[in-house]
């Protein structure tokens, strides 16, 4: 059986789409396992792709094993999936109802204990779903034939459409915000300050009422939440030590409950994707892009595969995805950043970014929390010219400089 679903997989996008939240990976054999990761990987890299091309996973597993005769056993398996006579409708149907039914005997043994509370509901929700086959999340194909300039302008560059990107200045720069499908990144050197960038960026989305997942891989994550209650409230750790009630009450009034945060280690775009699906976000943080799980053969081509990855993740599912990235050695002491100062990769990053943040200071600046913001790529609105700021690491809060 499990051979069955994996070819049902490489067959359609459809089949992948409908059933990749279903499949447990711990479930499958060793083999199934890594098959498994190179369909996802396939389809997470082209989201255009309506199959898997079989060769191409032959070859991928080659570069994946070491050993040759598990690499031959490997191949026979994914060679053996076009003579397989599967059904894909059945398939997914399969695998829909085995899940429902396990949710199903979880439900009756809940309910037998008297559980009739909030995890009993969602499990019911969930096997409603499955039952109705509701939840599929199959990617359409976007076709524009005689569109209008007044339609075009009111569906996608009315100001009604675009997310604000905090600072005020750096939002003014690129004529009034960033749209859902763009990915932005930031980049800059160890401790310039990469992350208070994008927790500023992030209060700005939630004043406005934009949805936000960030998926974090890099500091611990009561540390972020805790940065972020300063920014909201305009507290500093120590003042909400002291009067946690006071900060309730300020991020219940500042559409706290519009942020999801989510630690990775280091995390894989499959998991992101499933993110994205359970919370609806309209923006979605990556923070780092570079730690991110991807197969490469080295750091240059993971981290041009991960950028790839991000930028479809927004194109896909029409969300604003921001990344945050190091920046080189070349990149130290320096004021103003550009394309070849991103660390292990100055063209394939670049290549899939709409809008480039560079943050820089040398030591004199950086001493005073002084940092100037370029934008090596900008395609929003085509201006480069960099911007001063201050930096208040207290409530990691972007400002005009002193």
């Amino acid at each position: 059986m499990e051979r069955k679903i994996l070819a049902a997989l490489t067959r359609e996008r459809k089949n992948w789409n409908d059933v990749r939240e279903l499949i447990k990976q711990e479930s499958l054999s060793t083999e199934g396992q890594l098959i498994y990761s190179l369909i996802e990987e396939y389809y997470t890299l082209d989201d255009t792709a309506n199959s898997v091309d079989l060769d191409i996973l032959c070859s991928r597993v080659g570069r994946r094993v070491a050993s040759q005769k598990h690499v031959d056993f490997l191949i026979q398996i994914i060679k053996g999936f076009g003579e397989l006579d599967v059904s894909g409708t059945n398939i997914v149907r399969e695998i829909r109802d085995q899940e429902a039914h396990g949710i199903g005997l979880e439900i009756a043994a809940r309910l037998a204990q008297g559980k009739a509370d909030a995890k009993t509901d969602e499990l019911i929700a969930k096997y409603t779903e499955l039952k109705s086959g509701l939840g599929v999340s199959e990617v359409e194909e976007e076709e524009f034939t005689s569109f209008s300039p007044s339609s075009l302008l009111a569906n996608h560059f009315s100001r009604e459409n675009l997310i604000e990107i905090w600072p005020k200045p750096l939002n003014d720069m690129i004529d009034g915000g960033a749209k859902p499908g763009h990915h932005i990144l930031v980049f800059a050197p160890t401790e310039m300050g990469k992350t208070l960038m994008v927790i500023n960026m992030v209060a700005g989305f939630l004043k406005n009422g934009h949805r936000t997942l960030y998926c974090g891989n890099e500091d611990p994550a009561p540390d972020i939440l805790m940065r972020m209650m300063s920014r909201i409230t305009g507290m500093t750790k120590y003042e909400i030590q002291d009067n946690p009630g006071r900060a309730e009450e300020l991020l219940a009034k500042r559409n706290w409950d519009l942020f999801t945060l989510v630690s990775l280690s280091p995390g894989t775009f499959g998991q992101v994707q499933r993110l994205v699906d359970k919370y609806e976000p309209e923006v979605v943080v990556l923070d780092q892009l570079r730690n991110m799980s991807v197969d490469s053969e080295n750091r240059t081509q993971a981290l041009e595969k991960a950028a790839t990855y991000a930028r479809n993740l927004a194109k896909r599912n029409g969300v604003l995805v921001v990344s945050v990235t190091q920046a080189a050695d070349s990149a130290s002491r320096k004021t103003v950043l550009d394309r070849g100062d991103v660390d292990s990769s100055n063209v394939g990053i670049p290549g899939q970014c709409d809008l480039m943040i560079g943050i820089g200071a040398d030591p004199a600046m950086e001493d005073q929390g002084l940092r100037v913001l370029s934008f090596p790529k900008n395609k929003l609105s085509g201006r480069h010219t960099p911007i001063p700021c201050q930096f208040n690491y207290a409530l990691s809060r972007v400002e005009a400089p002193q």
